[in-house]
């Protein structure tokens, strides 16, 4: 991969990154963990997101390991949610741990 394709992907990764973190970090504590009828609140958008970009950056599923404290769920055809709700400090460290990776890739 060339410079410019690099610096490329990486303003363009970046910049969404960017944003997923601004919209943790302003949303309401009371709206974070908001659930509809159908599904949890604003937190587990972030990380299904989070999660399948971990996943996505990694490479193939066989041997992924998302980092502590978040699990395998995910992958569950079933589409059961996780067990509890992460936090906004968590799921930025999910995000930070994203960021680096896809620094590192680039």
């Amino acid at each position: 991969m060339n410079d410019a394709l690099r610096t490329i992907l990486w303003r363009q990764y970046g910049a969404a990154i960017d944003m997923l973190e601004n919209s943790i970090r302003h949303c309401p504590d009371d709206v974070w963990y908001e659930a509809g009828k159908e599904e949890p609140g604003p937190w587990y958008l972030v990380y299904h997101t989070l999660f399948w970009l971990d996943l996505y950056l990694s490479g193939p599923v066989e041997g992924f390991v998302p980092p502590p404290p978040f699990d395998l769920g995910e992958l569950d055809p079933a589409g059961v949610f996780p067990k509890r709700s992460y936090s906004q400090a968590e799921l930025l460290d999910y995000l930070d741990h994203s960021r680096r990776k896809l620094r590192t890739i680039l």
